[in-house]
């Protein structure tokens, strides 16, 4: 087994966007309009019928929050997305960086995804 270990910082913040109703989106034609409306990096990460998270690199919460209105209306042009007046960013947050001294041990028969939460 190999003893490599890649560490990696990512500057990205985590958007959920709630009160849509979404059916039949075509996830890359929508990661490309929002690539296009915030100059950046998309990734659709998750889909419910009535949210969509996603991942934003380099661009801070802020800046996000400040497009609320031409983020959502840029959403609306996706095929299989329907918006409605409860149409909201119901959460936008960085990502926390973390100093390469305090990454945390990973526990044999634990969740890897817990050992962060002691950060």
């Amino acid at each position: 087994m190999d003893d490599t270990k890649v560490i990696v910082q990512v500057d990205k913040t985590v958007v959920k966007i709630t009160g849509l109703q979404v059916k039949g989106l075509n996830i890359q034609k929508l990661e490309e309009i929002l690539a296009n409306k915030l100059k950046s990096l998309i990734r659709i990460i998750g889909v419910t019928g009535s949210s969509i998270e996603m991942d934003v690199y380099g661009v801070e919460e802020d800046a996000i929050l400040r497009e609320e209105d031409g983020l959502i209306k840029a959403i609306s042009m996706a095929e299989g997305i329907s918006i409605s007046d409860l149409s909201a960013l119901s959460s936008v947050k960085k990502i926390q960086s973390v100093d390469i001294d305090n990454i945390p041990d990973y526990v044999e028969n634990g969740c890897r995804g817990e050992r962060w939460m002691r950060v």
